[in-house]
């Protein structure tokens, strides 16, 4: 006979790991399909010099980024459920404390790269992680960002992944990626390259572009800090 804690958990958390990751794809979706408005919507509403680009690509199931002036956002669909840990402040809301599910979420990543990493097949550039959002079964999300980014979206209990506050995320992230520069890396960071890079490539393609987008996640551990 088959134990009876298994058939449960098979039945509570298996389940609930299914329906959180199913809301996560509709919630990226919905993204998706906003992104793909974003470079009409823009040039309806207002003249922009014409060598900026705006240009969306949808890079599969998983994928997507928006390509604009001199940045592109990447949006990466995670395929697992997550739960956080007890120490996290979401446990402590009564919204989580009263529905232990709402604590298990979908994770959305959202990175920023120089469009000209892409453009010359720059792969020693670096993208930077810029926002995490988190989406529950019940399309509930919040984000865990860098200013607004953290601001806007943290009221975990209210937050719903409706296409108004996806459309504010979006416009969120490219105001934050457009007002970041580019920083000049230090003399004694590009004081020397490999001799095969000068032979095999470009020599564009091994002087990284330091993007210094403003905040990186510290490993074990949910601080935003600043770099």
């Amino acid at each position: 006979m088959v134990n009876e804690k298994l058939i449960q958990l098979l039945n509570t958390k298996g389940v609930l790991n299914f329906d959180t990751t199913d809301a996560t794809f509709i919630v990226f979706n919905a993204i998706k399909k906003l992104l793909g408005q974003f470079p009409s919507k823009v040039k309806s509403e207002g003249c922009i010099d014409s060598r900026i680009k705006i240009l969306f690509n949808d890079r599969g199931m998983f994928e997507a980024e928006l390509k604009l002036a001199d940045d592109v956002i990447v949006f990466i669909l995670h395929t697992n459920a997550f739960v956080f840990e007890s120490g996290n402040p979401l446990m402590k809301t009564s919204y989580v404390e009263n529905n232990s599910a709402n604590a298990t979420c979908g994770m959305i990543s959202i990175y920023n790269f120089q469009s000209d990493s892409f453009k010359y097949d720059r792969k020693n550039d670096i993208g930077v992680l810029i926002a995490r959002m988190f989406v529950n079964k019940e399309a509930h999300f919040f984000v865990e960002g860098k200013k607004q980014l953290g601001v806007l979206f943290n009221d975990y209990s209210k937050m719903i992944a409706s296409p108004e506050n996806l459309s504010l995320l979006i416009e969120s992230c490219i105001v934050h990626c457009l007002e970041v520069d580019v920083v000049i890396p230090p003399v004694v960071a590009m004081k020397q390259i490999y001799l095969y890079e000068a032979q095999s490539y470009n020599l564009q393609s091994s002087l990284a572009a330091n993007n210094r987008l403003g905040f990186k996640f510290q490993k074990e551990s949910d601080d935003v800090t600043d770099i």
